[in-house]
């Protein structure tokens, strides 16, 4: 998704307020949803004045450490009385149908899963900028070859940027 549309989604209500900060949150930072669904408060730590996950990914096995942005953190829930090993996230089954509605309410109608949150992560930070090998790293991808797919999706949407400029008539340059 664009960062447009997380703004609506931001500015859409959903039912269930817990599954849109989960939705949001993996939007912020990348996680899948198994991730979030296992991710236990004693997993958050601060680190020099940064918050931090430390989780095992479920798909790989592979331990990441990742820092959490402001607007990640925005999206977690306050931890009140919670123990180190309650979920951050209280989350029901059938996420993906409960999404579905509150995406259409929000005015987009592309393909919308829980997954699609984690690839707006990687979409927008190359957007913004980010260099592959950091978005694969944030991503826990082991590969960088993995995280290219989304620098083809960055790369399409700037030539579609480029065909928006049209001042004059055009010049044909003969190569």
């Amino acid at each position: 998704m664009t960062i447009e549309e997380v703004r609506l989604l931001i500015a859409t209500p959903m039912q269930n307020e817990g599954v849109k900060s989960a939705y949001l949150f993996s939007c912020f930072c990348g996680l899948r949803i198994s991730d979030i669904i296992g991710l236990q408060w004693k997993d958050v730590f601060i680190d020099n004045g940064q918050y931090r996950l430390a989780v095992a990914m479920q798909k790989t096995k592979e331990p990441i450490y990742l820092p959490l942005s402001n607007e990640a953190l925005k999206w977690m829930p306050e931890r009140g009385d919670k123990t180190a090993d309650d979920h951050v996230f209280d989350l029901p089954s059938g996420i993906n149908q409960l999404i579905k509605p509150w995406a259409k309410a929000a005015g987009i109608s592309k393909r919308f899963t829980f997954h699609t949150a984690r690839h707006t992560f990687a979409t927008m930070m190359l957007t913004l900028g980010a260099d592959l090998y950091t978005t694969s790293k944030l991503l826990g991808h082991a590969n960088v070859k993995t995280t290219q797919i989304y620098a083809k999706i960055v790369d399409s949407k700037k030539v579609e940027a480029l065909s928006l400029i049209h001042i004059s008539e055009p010049t044909r340059l003969a190569l």
